[in-house]
């Protein structure tokens, strides 16, 4: 099997994971309406510091419209905050996971907060009211909350990242880390 073949194999089931998860955790309640758990965003910061950041992009945009049809709600209002907060998101993790002092955790909180931000964004748009600011520090606190746990599950992957058992794939966040805590690999 060539190696390309091989790396959209896995890229495929990278995206088949984060829609599943992202599917699945939308039955998980929470008392303030719009927040999730997040952890389909675990996949896109692994793919973020394993991957290319365009094969992340794609996963991340693909997940979207994906679990959008799945649940009927294309080019509603609910699809157009989801896809405003995943790109605010990925372009701020995108940013974070380029500089080396900062971990997943670090990059899974902004991106985090930058999605909160996006989703109120868009919704002061729809319903014509800039009220719906008041919600950010409700909605930001408990985004932040659940981008820290994302982003301690990323973490404890990418330091033990079995990714590259399969195929090539950039390992410089395992690295760095074994460098810095002694973990065996």
């Amino acid at each position: 099997m060539s190696k390309n073949l091989k790396r959209l194999i896995v890229i495929a089931m990278m995206l088949s994971l984060a829609i599943v998860v992202n599917y699945l955790e939308s039955f998980i309640p929470f008392f303030i309406p719009g927040v999730r758990l997040g952890l389909a965003n675990v996949i896109i910061l692994i793919m973020l510091y394993e991957f290319k950041y365009y094969e992340a992009l794609t996963v991340d945009i693909l997940r979207i419209l994906i679990v959008a049809l799945i649940r009927g709600t294309l080019f509603q209002p609910i699809f157009f905050m989801s896809l405003a907060g995943g790109i605010l998101s990925f372009i701020g993790m995108l940013i974070i996971s380029r500089i080396k002092i900062f971990t997943a955790v670090s990059a899974s909180a902004v991106g985090a907060l930058l999605h909160a931000f996006g989703q109120i964004l868009v919704a002061i748009i729809i319903v014509d009211s800039v009220n719906i600011i008041l919600y950010l520090p409700f909605i930001g606190s408990l985004s932040l909350l659940t981008g820290i746990l994302s982003g301690i599950f990323a973490d404890n992957y990418l330091i033990r990242s079995i990714t590259s058992n399969y195929i090539l794939v950039n390992d410089s966040y395992k690295l760095r880390n074994k460098k810095e805590e002694n973990i065996e690999i």
